[in-house]
């Protein structure tokens, strides 16, 4: 019984880890491709305050995507990929642009 138990919690951290939003409670800061900015997500990866994008810290709701975590700012949309590393930002005219966000100092 007590293997039973064991193995059933293993099951389910494991499918909780699988989920789990690598951007969670971190500062991040970017510059590639003529664009750079920071921004910052909370615990639960729900909310992104994004900063450089215009003249004031925007902030965004973040909801689980396909490929990632995605927002709405007023300027662009942004995507935080599954990978922890790289985001995606298209802007209002369509142009999309893949970066590598590092961990802000």
């Amino acid at each position: 019984m007590t293997r039973l138990f064991a193995s059933a919690a293993l099951c389910l951290v494991t499918a909780t880890s699988v989920g789990a939003c690598p951007w969670a409670g971190g500062t991040y800061e970017f510059r590639e491709h003529g664009i750079y900015g920071n921004f910052a997500v909370n615990g639960d990866c729900t909310e992104l305050v994004w900063d450089r994008l215009s003249n004031a810290p925007e902030t965004t709701a973040l909801e689980r995507s396909k490929h990632g975590w995605t927002g709405k700012l007023a300027k662009a949309d942004v995507e935080l990929l599954d990978n922890g590393e790289n985001l995606r930002v298209t802007g209002t005219g369509g142009a999309m642009r893949q970066v590598r966000a590092n961990p802000a100092d």
